[in-house]
């Protein structure tokens, strides 16, 4: 094996499910947002395995979209980490062979949550976190796996929304380094098509915003209230910069759809 991948986050990742180990419960987060987890369900939502304890609110809005229109659905108590932090080092060093280490650990990982996923009547997969969905994609091309944005749309009714929106799709740089599976954008637009006075400012990524410059080109572009996020990590590094925007919503897209459905 490799030097560049980290044997001891394999071994959590075995072990515990989770590349940090212990330090997560899960259940714990899950019972706390009423989430259920375990049950039989035509879906199986992936949060990632960090994710989940970053973002459990917007995990919320997205369950309680499905609950009000009946998609039937279920998380895993003990999700298994595909292993994108593993890729990491390999990536930075630009070393193929570890890449492709890291690929065929990640199949096995995502394997084990494919066979709960079945065992449960499961007949597909909803990926939450943004880097895992390539990879899930990219080791299991024959599976039925879709990108979040795409079961939202499956569920939504058309709307009137008359508002403007700043939409920060995100650049999928590093993504592209995990898998050569592209990202599903088209779903997040098939779902704004639906909503009737939609006005979208689309923000461009020419840098990633982990960048500096990039995160300065995203907020420098923001010229609505309300800014919309597909990808966990740019979510985030959009909250860091609140403060130069304080007047503006920043929101994941389960958000600002669970509002509008709300609404109506």
């Amino acid at each position: 094996m490799s030097k560049l991948i980290d044997e001891l986050m394999i071994d959590n990742i075995r072990t515990e499910g989770c590349s940090i180990g212990k330090g997560l419960d899960r259940i714990k987060i899950l019972d706390k947002y009423n989430l259920p987890y375990d049950k039989k369900a035509d879906n199986i939502i992936i949060t990632g395995c960090v994710v989940i304890s970053v973002l459990p609110k917007v995990i919320k809005s997205l369950a309680n979209i499905f609950d009000k229109k009946g998609l039937s659905y279920s998380f895993l108590s003990k999700e298994y980490c595909c292993g994108n932090y593993l890729y990491r080092p390999a990536i930075k060093a630009r070393d193929q062979e570890a890449i492709t280490e890291c690929q065929i650990l990640s199949k096995e990982f995502i394997w084990k949550n494919i066979e709960q996923a079945k065992e449960l009547g499961a007949k597909r997969l909803i990926i939450f976190c943004s880097p895992c969905y390539p990879i899930y994609k990219h080791a299991f091309p024959d599976e039925n796996i879709i990108f979040y944005p795409e079961a939202i749309h499956e569920v939504m009714e058309k709307y009137k929304f008359d508002n403007s929106i700043d939409y920060y799709a995100g650049c999928y740089r590093l993504h592209k380094r995990f898998s050569p599976v592209p990202m599903d954008l088209k779903s997040t637009n098939k779902i704004f098509s639906k909503l009737e006075g939609l006005k979208i400012n689309r923000i461009s990524a020419p840098v990633c915003c982990y960048k500096p410059e990039g995160l300065e080109h995203m907020i420098e572009h923001v010229k609505t209230k309300q800014m919309i996020h597909i990808c966990t990590g740019c979510y985030s590094q959009a909250l860091k910069m609140k403060r130069k925007i304080k007047e503006v919503k920043i929101l994941m897209l389960p958000e600002l759809i669970e509002r509008i459905i709300s609404k109506n």
